[in-house]
């Protein structure tokens, strides 16, 4: 679909309309209009910012569609945490429970979408690899460099903690006090831990069970970051 004669055609054009001979529209069409009418906006911009290597006459420029992609998700990653923290702060809720609760989601669909695909070629253990990886990588790289960044533009560490917890932190014994952090840190051990134990129960063979037992265990976990972060208020308790 061609919207300007001086840029690329879309190639991603609407959905189908139904027969003609149902005065209705069904609802699966009104729910892919309203999708496409949604992602159209951001089609154009991908199509038009963003070369299509799979082309021969394109596939040189793979590098500088790699770049403008990974342009593409910064600029949307800043703006997705400037929008999550306006509403915490709408919310009353705090940054670090907002980064557990939503940024994590958005930034983990990709990978969750990815495991889903290669589930259903059948490779089961490159979606649990990739799964794993992630996560490896998110903690090490994707911590570790911006980090590194930072530290050497600024010289100085990277505070993790608001004001106020860096104080309750100086002042208030750790024996009755944990940062949010660490024991979400423990909590995620224990996830790992639970999750490896369900593998070898059922012989590394994953069924309904285990992923009706995972969803559990995410909405356990989701339920209870909101809980504490209500009677805490974001401190430590």
């Amino acid at each position: 679909m061609l919207v300007f004669p001086c840029l690329p055609p879309i190639r991603h054009p609407p959905p189908d309309k139904p027969d003609s001979s149902h005065c209705v529209p069904s609802a699966k069409y009104l729910w892919n209009l309203f999708v496409y009418v949604l992602s159209f906006p951001w089609i154009c911009a991908y199509t038009w910012t963003i070369p299509d290597c799979s082309k021969p006459e394109t596939r040189k420029w793979y590098i500088f569609s790699f770049l403008m992609s990974i342009a593409w998700i910064a600029g949307i990653s800043y703006v997705m945490v400037g929008v999550v923290e306006i509403v915490g702060c709408l919310l009353g809720v705090d940054t670090y429970t907002m980064g557990l609760l939503v940024i994590a989601v958005g930034t983990s669909v990709p990978d969750a979408l990815s495991s889903v695909l290669v589930a259903r070629e059948g490779f089961g253990d490159m979606a649990v690899s990739n799964a794993i990886g992630s996560n490896v990588f998110d903690i090490n790289l994707g911590l570790g460099l911006p980090f590194l960044i930072a530290s050497l533009i600024t010289s100085k560490p990277v505070q993790l903690l608001s004001p106020i917890q860096t104080c309750l932190l100086e002042n208030l014994p750790l024996t009755l006090h944990m940062v949010p952090h660490v024991k979400f840190g423990f909590i995620l051990l224990l996830i790992l831990a639970i999750c490896l134990l369900l593998f070898v129960a059922v012989r590394f063979r994953l069924n309904r069970a285990i992923g009706v037992i995972f969803v559990i265990m995410y909405f356990v976990f989701m339920v209870y970051a909101f809980v504490q972060e209500k009677a805490c208020h974001g401190f430590f308790c």
